[in-house]
C-alpha cells in the first residue's frame, strides 16, 4: 500500500488528511507517516465533532492524542447539527466538508480514506436514487473543484485489506456505535444488504466498482461530444442561452442541463425535474416570467437566458434609506452589501447641504440617462439594459430629498437643469447584478 500511495502522491507535497479516528482515516495516517520517512511531505490532520454521539467528545480527544504522538499538527471542529431535521447523513457530510474548505491551507490537498466498501455503498444509493450516469459514477479518487483538490488514495482498497493491515500494525481506532443503526441508509446497505449480496457474488462489490467506473468513463465520452454544444449555450455569468435548445434530442438537452446546473455546485434535480425545466420554462411562452423551485435554489427565465438563483427576497419596493453619515458606509437590507465612499466608484454630483441623501428602490416617472436621448419610464430602462425583473427591485437607486441621480454603478440620470459645482465618488459593493 505504501508504494500505491507514493504514486498516487507523486511531486505533491502538502496534505490535510480528514481523520475521524475510525479504521479508514486511521490506516491512511499511519501510512502517511511511514511515507514521511522516504519521501519530502507536510501534513496535517483535521476532525469534525458533529456531536451526534454521547462519545464524540472522547473521540476528539483521541485523536488529538494519536496526532501528538506522532507529532502531526491537528485541527479540531465541532459542528452542530439540528436532530429534528431530516436526512441527517447528507447534511452533516455538507457541514463537515465546509469546515475542511474553511480550514484548507493554500498548496494543500484534501486526503480522505474512503475505500472500496464506500465506493459500493455510494454507487447503491446512487442506484436507489435513480441516478444517471454522473451520479452512478460514484466517488472519483482525484477531483478538483476550483483550485480545490480532493484524492482518495485508498479506494481501490477493500475494508477487510485495512483491517488486516491495522492489526498487523498493532494500531488503535475508534469503533463507532452509531455505525450498527440501521436507520442510516448506509449502514443499512452495509450492515444488511451488502453481505447478503456478497454472500451470494463474492466480487459484487468490485464489480459495482467497475460499473462505478464505466458510468464515469460513459459520462466523459458524452461530455467530450456535448462540448462545442454547450460552449454555445453555457455563458460566462453562468447563465444558460436557450435559444435553439428547443431543437435538440431529449437526451443531449439533459445533459447540457446537468452541465449548466452542475456548474452552481448544487444538488441535481431529478429527472422529473429537468423535464419540468423543458416543458415549464425553456418551451414556455416569450411572454411568460417563468420559474421552477427546488429545494435551496429556483430557476428563472428572462429574454433568451435561464438564470440558476437562491430563492428572491422579500420586496424593498416601498422601502427608504436615509443615509445621514455619508463618511461612513451604508448598509442595505436583504444582505444587498453597503454603499460607501470610494475613490473607484462612480463619479456623481455630489448633493447640497440641505438635501437628503437616501436609497429608494423605485422611482416612478419618466427619466434621461447618460448615453441616451429621449427619457423613458423606470421599467424601460431596465429592459434596455438587460436587467432581469426579479433584480430590479433589489438594485439601490440614489436620491438627494426627492431628485432621482442615479441606479449606483448601473446608470446616471442626466439633469440639464442643474449645474453641477462638485462631486464625490460612490461605490456599491456586493451588488446583485454581479452575484
Amino acid at each position: 500500500m505504501i508504494k500505491e500511495l507514493e504514486k498516487m502522491l507523486y511531486k505533491k507535497k502538502y496534505f490535510l488528511i480528514c481523520y475521524s479516528g475510525g479504521l479508514d482515516s486511521t490506516v491512511l495516517l499511519h501510512l502517511l507517516l511511514k511515507l514521511k520517512k522516504t519521501k519530502k511531505i507536510f501534513f496535517r490532520a483535521i476532525h469534525i465533532n458533529h456531536k451526534l454521539n454521547i462519545n464524540s467528545d472522547n473521540w476528539s480527544d483521541h485523536c488529538k492524542k494519536e496526532c501528538k504522538k506522532y507529532n502531526v499538527p491537528i485541527v479540531i471542529k465541532n459542528v452542530n447539527l439540528n436532530l429534528k431535521k431530516n436526512n441527517i447523513e447528507s447534511k452533516a457530510r455538507s457541514m463537515r466538508y465546509k469546515e475542511i474548505y474553511k480550514n484548507l491551507l493554500p498548496k494543500e490537498i484534501i486526503l480522505t480514506a474512503h475505500n472500496l466498501n464506500d465506493q459500493c455503498e455510494t454507487f447503491l444509493l446512487a442506484l436507489k436514487r435513480g441516478s444517471g450516469p454522473k451520479g452512478l459514477s460514484s466517488m472519483s479518487t482525484y477531483k478538483k473543484i476550483d483550485n480545490i483538490i480532493h484524492i482518495r488514495p485508498l479506494l481501490q482498497i477493500d475494508r477487510n485489506t485495512l483491517e488486516k493491515w491495522a492489526k498487523k500494525n498493532k494500531l488503535k481506532w475508534i469503533e463507532d456505535n452509531s455505525n450498527w443503526d440501521t436507520n442510516y441508509d448506509r449502514n443499512f446497505l452495509r450492515r444488511k444488504i451488502i453481505p447478503i449480496l456478497k454472500e451470494r457474488w463474492p466480487k459484487f462489490i468490485k464489480n459495482c466498482t467497475r460499473s462505478a467506473k464505466i458510468c464515469s468513463e460513459q459520462e466523459e465520452a458524452l461530455n467530450y461530444f456535448t462540448t462545442d454544444i454547450i460552449k454555445k449555450t453555457v455563458c460566462t455569468d453562468k447563465t444558460l442561452n436557450i435559444t435553439n435548445l428547443k431543437y435538440l434530442k431529449k437526451e443531449i438537452l439533459n445533459i447540457i442541463l446537468r452541465h449548466w446546473i452542475s456548474l452552481h455546485h448544487v444538488n441535481m434535480p431529478s429527472y422529473k425535474g429537468l423535464y419540468k425545466i423543458f416543458t415549464d420554462i425553456i418551451n414556455s411562452k416569450k411572454s411568460a416570467s417563468p420559474k421552477i423551485s427546488f429545494k435551496k435554489y429556483e430557476i428563472r427565465r428572462y429574454r433568451k437566458k435561464l438564470y440558476l438563483l437562491k430563492p428572491i427576497l422579500p420586496s424593498l419596493k416601498n422601502r427608504i434609506i436615509f443615509w445621514h453619515k455619508t463618511q461612513t458606509s451604508l448598509a442595505l437590507p436583504n444582505q444587498l452589501g453597503y454603499v460607501t465612499q470610494d475613490k473607484m466608484g462612480v463619479k456623481l454630483p455630489s448633493p447640497e447641504k440641505k438635501e437628503l441623501v437616501n436609497i429608494r428602490f423605485q422611482a416612478n416617472g419618466s427619466f434621461l440617462i447618460e448615453g441616451q436621448k429621449h427619457k423613458k419610464k423606470l421599467k424601460k430602462i431596465w429592459q434596455l439594459l438587460n436587467i432581469p425583473i426579479w433584480q430590479r427591485e433589489n438594485i439601490p437607486l440614489l436620491f438627494y430629498n426627492n431628485r432621482f441621480i442615479g441606479a449606483l454603478g448601473i446608470f446616471t440620470i442626466k439633469n440639464k437643469n442643474i449645474k453641477v459645482y462638485h462631486y464625490w465618488y460612490l461605490s456599491w459593493c456586493n451588488y446583485i447584478t454581479k452575484q
